[in-house]
Formats: structure tokens, C-alpha cells, sequence
């Protein structure tokens, strides 16, 4: 009976290890997956396990229906969804971080003076080179050939 219980016991454990190690993890993203899709609503922008991007217009049982370009609309199904992608922008992302004083360089510790003029005139050269480059006329375009 040694023989037979110790089977019994790898096996057990076996199946123990491929429960947390499969089985655990997938139930855990299934839930998650099935908590996102029901927090679904109108507006959210989103992308479909296709790689669609779209915003939700309207919502039923077990589809979702999304403006995918301006004027075009697409019904998918619910469990499509992959994730949503809308982020509330905050209002902080767009200040700037100031600097400390000892942090700043000031214009006349950059570049010493008597370089200054040099480098006023390598500007003044590429703008003008910009301009005539936008003088040029287009070439003619080429003419369609007699059949």
C-alpha cells in the first residue's frame, strides 16, 4: 500500500501546483477583465482584443457599440474589450517644474560675448537660405504619356 498512497500524494500535489500556478492567476484576470467591461460607459475610449480604437456610444446587454472614425460605428461584443485607454488628464501634468537658482545658467555664462556676433550671423545665414529655398520654383511635372 506504500506504493499506491505515495502516487496518490503526487498527484495531489501536482494539482496543487498547477492550480496556483494556472488556474488561480486566470480566474483572478477574469474577474478583473469582467469588473472593467461592467464599468463601461458612454464616452470611454477604448480598444477591442483586435486592436480597434474607439469611443462607446451606446451599451446593451452583452455588446458594446463604438464610433471608430467620425461617423462610423461598429457593434462588438463585450467580452472584445481589452482595456480602456480614456485617462482623466490632470491639470498638473502640464506645469512646469521650476528650477533652483543654482540650477540656471544665465545668457552670458553660456556664450561668451565676442562669440555672440558669430552666432547671430550662422542664424541670419540658415533663414536666409530658408528663404530662397522657398523661392525656388516646383519643376513641371512630367508629361502623361500617348497610348
Amino acid at each position: 500500500m506504500g506504493g499506491g498512497a505515495a502516487i496518490i500524494i503526487w498527484i495531489l500535489v501536482f494539482f496543487g501546483i498547477f492550480y496556483f500556478l494556472a488556474i488561480r492567476p486566470q480566474r483572478r484576470q477574469r474577474q478583473a477583465h469582467q469588473q472593467m467591461v461592467t464599468m463601461l460607459k458612454k464616452g470611454d475610449e477604448v480598444v477591442t482584443i483586435g486592436g480597434i480604437f474607439g469611443t462607446v456610444t451606446r451599451i446593451g446587454d452583452d455588446w458594446v457599440e463604438l464610433e471608430i472614425a467620425k461617423r462610423t460605428k461598429a457593434r462588438f461584443l463585450k467580452r472584445s474589450i481589452s482595456s480602456i485607454t480614456s485617462i482623466v488628464e490632470d491639470e498638473d501634468e502640464d506645469e512646469y517644474i521650476e528650477a533652483a537658482d543654482d540650477d540656471v545658467v544665465e545668457e552670458t555664462d553660456a556664450v561668451p560675448e565676442d562669440e555672440t556676433d558669430e552666432v547671430a550671423d550662422v542664424e541670419t545665414d540658415e533663414v536666409a537660405d530658408v528663404e530662397t529655398a522657398a523661392d525656388l520654383e516646383a519643376p513641371e511635372p512630367p508629361q502623361e504619356p500617348k497610348a
